[in-house]
This record gives C-alpha cells, sequence and structure tokens, in this order.
C-alpha cells in the first residue's frame, strides 16, 4: 500500500510544485505590471508580499496538523492542491499589490502541500526507507521548481504573468485529482489512533532535539527566502536583453533546482545507508554559506548559475534530515501534530525572510540578502554541532 501511495504523493508534489513554481518566481517582475515601477520598491513590495503566505500558514498550520491525525492525511494533501488551484487563478485577475496580497495571505491559510504531502508519505512508509522516501519528496519540490520556472518563463514572455497563473493552478488541479484517486491510507489506524491517548503539543516540545530539528528548517527557510524578493532583481541587473529576461531568470532556478533534486534524493539515501545526518548536515551548512557569499560577487549569468547550484545542492540535503530527525523522534500516532508544529514556527522563516531581504534590498542594495543568509547559515550550524554533540542524540 504504501508504495502506491508514495508515488502518487510524489507526482502529485511535482505537479503541484510545477504549477505554484509556473508564475510565482517572477512576482517581482509581475508587481511592475501592477503599477510599481521603482526597483527599490519592487524589492520592498516583493518582500511583503512573499511573506504574507508565511504567516497566515503558521497560523493555520497547526490546525492542519491536527486535522490531519484525527481525520487523515490524505484529505490535507486534496484541499491543499485544489485550494492552490482557486488562489492561483484569483492571482491571474487582481488589478493591484493589494488584491495581490490578500490572495497571498489565503495561499498560506488555505494550502500548504508540500508538509501536506511530507506528513502523508511519512506516516506510511515503514522507518528504515524513511530518509529516502523523504529526500524523493524533497526531490519531487526539487523537480517541480525545476519545470515550473523554466516552462513558466518561457510562457510568460510570450503570454504574459496572468495565462501563467492560471496554466499553473490547472497543473495543481491535476496533481490534487492524482492523490484522491490513487493515494491509500489505513483508516482503521487513523480511528484506533483517536482512541489512544495522543502526544500533547508540550509533551512534543519537550523532546530532546525536537526543538534542533525546527531551528534547522527555520534557519532553512529563512535563508532560502530572505533572497527571494532581490534574486530575480540581480539577475535583471546582469542581463542585457529584457525580452528574455523571464526565460534566463526561469532558467537559472530551473536548473539549480534540477541539481537540488537529485542531492536531496542522495543525501536521503546516505542517511539511510550510515545511519546519521550530523556530518551531512554540518557539510551542507557550509557549503550553503559559501555559496552564498558567491551570489554576493557574480556578476554574470554563468558565475551566478554556478553558485545558485552549489546552494541549492547544499540546501536540498537539509531539509530531508530534518524531517528524518522529526521521524526518528516521533511517534506515529503523533506525527501529524509534529509536523505541524514544526512547519508552524519555521514557517515564520518563510514569513520573515522575504520582509527582511525586501526591506534590507531596498535600504542595503539588493546584494545584501546574499551576506545575511551566509551569516545564517554559519551561525545555526554552530548550534546544531553544540547541541547534538552535547546531548550526545544519534541522528
Amino acid at each position: 500500500m504504501w508504495k502506491k501511495t508514495f508515488f502518487s504523493a510524489f507526482l502529485a508534489q511535482v505537479l503541484s510544485i510545477v504549477g505554484f513554481s509556473f508564475a510565482l518566481p517572477f512576482l517581482p517582475f509581475f508587481i511592475s505590471e501592477l503599477g510599481i515601477r521603482d526597483i527599490s520598491q519592487q524589492t520592498y513590495w516583493a518582500g511583503i508580499l512573499l511573506s504574507a503566505s508565511g504567516f497566515t500558514f503558521t497560523i493555520f498550520s497547526p490546525l492542519w496538523g491536527f486535522l490531519a491525525d484525527k481525520y487523515g492525511k490524505k484529505v490535507m494533501v486534496v484541499r491543499s492542491m485544489f485550494s492552490g488551484t482557486f488562489i492561483l487563478f484569483l492571482m491571474s485577475f487582481v488589478k493591484n499589490v493589494h488584491q495581490l496580497l490578500i490572495c497571498r495571505l489565503l495561499q498560506g491559510a488555505l494550502t500548504g502541500t508540500i508538509v501536506a504531502s511530507v506528513t502523508l508519505v511519512a506516516s506510511v512508509v515503514p522507518s528504515e526507507k524513511s530518509g529516502f522516501t523523504l529526500g524523493m519528496m524533497q526531490a519531487a519540490v526539487s523537480i517541480g521548481n525545476s519545470i515550473g520556472p523554466l516552462i513558466g518563463g518561457f510562457f510568460a514572455d510570450r503570454f504574459g504573468y496572468r495565462s501563467a497563473f492560471r496554466i499553473g493552478g490547472i497543473i495543481t488541479f491535476i496533481g490534487g485529482l492524482l492523490v484522491l484517486i490513487f493515494a491509500r491510507e489505513n483508516i482503521s489506524k487513523i480511528n484506533n489512533n483517536k482512541k489512544e491517548e495522543g502526544f500533547s503539543f508540550k509533551e512534543i516540545l519537550k523532546i530532546k532535539g525536537f526543538w534542533i530539528a525546527i531551528i534547522i528548517m527555520f534557519a532553512v527557510r529563512f535563508s532560502n527566502t530572505i533572497i527571494n524578493p532581490s534574486f530575480p532583481l540581480v539577475v535583471k541587473e546582469i542581463v542585457q536583453n529584457p525580452e528574455r529576461l523571464n526565460t534566463i531568470t526561469g532558467g537559472i532556478i530551473g536548473i539549480a533546482a534540477i541539481t537540488e533534486g537529485f542531492c536531496a534524493a542522495i543525501v536521503g539515501f546516505i542517511g539511510d545507508a550510515i545511519g546519521t545526518y550530523l556530518n551531512i548536515t554540518i557539510n551542507c551548512f557550509i557549503f550553503a554559506a559559501l555559496s552564498s557569499i558567491g551570489h554576493f560577487f557574480s556578476y554574470s549569468v554563468f558565475v551566478l548559475l554556478i553558485f545558485r547550484i552549489i546552494y541549492v545542492g547544499s540546501v536540498a540535503g537539509l531539509i530531508p534530515s530534518a524531517n528524518s530527525i522529526i521521524k526518528k523522534l516521533i511517534e506515529e500516532r503523533a506525527i501529524g501534530k509534529a509536523y505541524g508544529i514544526v512547519t508552524s514556527i519555521s514557517m515564520l522563516g518563510f514569513a520573515f525572510g522575504p520582509l527582511v531581504g525586501g526591506y534590507t534590498g531596498k535600504i542595503l542594495g539588493i546584494r545584501t540578502p546574499f551576506l545575511i543568509t551566509a551569516l545564517t547559515q554559519s551561525l545555526i550550524s554552530l548550534i546544531f554541532l553544540y547541541y547534538f554533540k552535547k546531548w550526545k542524540i544519534k541522528i
């Protein structure tokens, strides 16, 4: 049963990420179409819009985690993907940045396809396969992030951003249908879990090492998203041909994401084989920090692409590592609640990242967020190493 569910969730995840990344990476460019012309204001508004969904996601994620444990993970995946379809279509009709902001807030409250899919897979796969399968779920995100911007950028250059939003919505809807039709869940296990005394949120938070997993996820989401408002604008600063701006930007994001997919799967496989994620996680943090600095000094498309590939490949190893830590620390009957807590708190990084990036980009220049990313990665790696050595937690 778990293989069929895993494969359907994997394919659906690819499609949902393709749908969302078909137009959302080009949001800073779309803002100019909505009347914001000044580049510093574009960076500022891009930060607000990209962070908005993180705040509402933080609020609603524990609720979806609670409902996943109570009523099943599959229904949460379907709910998130069909909601995503609705939101993407709404975005295609906005007339100003304020309407787009409302859509982004709704997106955070109603979607969350990545967490929903990971929770479903984590609940059905055997423990000895968790590293590889969760790594593959991260690979699904990477594959989607590679295909979506590549095709979406080409499509946006020729047919406009609004059409790209609508096509993205249709693709996301297909992903939801796949899970609805093919995914299977052990309903009797869900019903039994209702009768058992579950873990409280307080008990889960007291588990040694659980907070470190949260910090890792927070750091990844913060450092990943702090550069999102300015990265397309840095590409715009370098690219000489504005007519191919979306295609080139999508190409850089897409090619780098292909590497991310391979790295996520490889890290998950290695982690299962050697039984530890400590050294893997530390090395990923180091390479992510160094490549972030490389972004700051990149003034050609080729050099920027190289450092982007190294960066996303490094970050790809962090998320499956953190998910596997949670899987090892938490009992199955509370896994949905645990992922809900992790996502809720760590998504504050997703919320504050673009906000900090947009503001610092406006005040200190659009390349400054890359340095903040490097500093964050370095600090978190030291915290991670210190506490896991101190507590002698084996992961």
